[in-house]
């Protein structure tokens, strides 16, 4: 474990030295922030999880579409069918029904396995942190998960009591039905703002729009809606797992999407980078660095059980990715209260 003299030594310093120059900074926020969350948090792959659970002649045939994405994988299989409607092709052959059946189930499955109920979440820590995210202004999640979901609600909730505006807005606002409210492309009354940059499993494509599954009063739980949606032939949107070349493809053929990666593109704010090595998402360095902009990056640096040699070689990294920016390195620790 590295000392308080090699964290001197490799420039990573306290939040709270940073905190008066990056307020109102946007804020990128990446799985550590979700893992922070909950314990038992299993951020793995929900394609490589959906899998697991299928035999060796299921698992061949959905690894031969190429991609994680489940939503493309259920436009194929759908499209296919139609074709075979058309020609009047293998008119009783439920195959691709059956896989169709079997990617929704596997897919609500792999959702529940891998993230909490709402009940195992501590909603006054979700609470807390909705305080706490006042300090900064747009932000940016690369997290598909519900967190920021129930975050942002306790901040909505919080401004009901306050008879205040709510904080954040997520650009979805024009109520559609009871179940669902639509991205619409502006905003005019709310000055901070809330892009999932990968989506979000409560975010779902009818195309050519997109939609946000809406809590409401409903005492349901979240996952279990969200699996009802599903269930009824709607996939969620999010970038699953993959290259940055495959995520972006994902992006560029969603309105939502898109419209979230050119704000971080065009973003001149000072930026605050927590819960992401940005690895393997050369396409989010690529949009900070697309302004070719002199703005401050400050970066969170997890410090863990690493040796100094590890946290020199992850900060030498975002020094190359990052070659236009006056960067600051802090610990990961100092930010938030979890």
């Amino acid at each position: 474990m590295v000392s308080e003299k090699q964290l001197k030594e490799l420039n990573i310093g306290n939040w709270l030295n940073l905190a008066k120059d990056f307020k109102g900074a946007d804020l990128l926020l990446g799985n550590g922030f979700s893992i922070n969350l909950h314990g038992h948090f299993n951020y793995a792959s929900l394609f490589q999880e959906f899998l697991k659970k299928r035999t060796p002649s299921e698992r061949k045939i959905f690894k031969s579409f190429g991609t994680h994405d489940f939503e493309l994988i259920q436009e194929i299989l759908l499209s296919a069918k139609k074709v075979n409607e058309i020609f009047n092709i293998a008119k009783n052959d439920r195959k691709i029904d059956d896989a169709i059946k079997i990617l929704k189930d596997g897919l609500i499955e792999s959702i529940q396995k891998n993230h909490p109920s709402s009940s195992k979440i501590d909603m006054k820590q979700l609470q807390k942190l909705s305080v706490q995210l006042n300090n900064f202004g747009d932000i940016f999640a690369l997290n598909y998960d519900l967190f920021l979901y129930h975050i942002i609600m306790q901040a909505k909730d919080e401004s009901k009591r306050q008879k205040k505006p709510a904080p954040y807005s997520d650009y979805c606002w024009d109520k559609y039905d009871e179940q669902f409210l639509k991205f619409v492309n502006y905003d005019d009354l709310h000055d901070k703002h809330i892009y999932y940059l990968h989506g979000a499993l409560f975010l779902f494509k009818i195309p050519p729009d997109t939609f946000k599954l809406r809590r409401g009063d409903k005492p349901k739980e979240l996952m279990t809606m969200i699996g009802d949606v599903i269930t009824n032939g709607k996939m969620p949107l999010f970038v699953s797992e993959g290259s940055y070349k495959e995520k972006l493809k994902t992006i560029e053929r969603s309105n939502y999407l898109s419209f979230c990666y050119e704000k971080l593109e065009n973003s001149e704010n000072n930026l605050v980078i927590f819960g992401s090595s940005l690895k393997y998402d050369k396409h989010i360095t690529n949009a900070i660095n697309h302004k070719n902009n002199k703005r401050k990056l400050a970066i969170a640096i997890h410090i863990g059980n690493k040796s100094k040699n590890e946290l020199e070689a992850e900060i030498n990294r975002f020094k190359k990715d990052f070659k236009g920016h006056k960067k600051y390195f802090f610990d990961s620790e100092t930010i938030f209260k979890f």
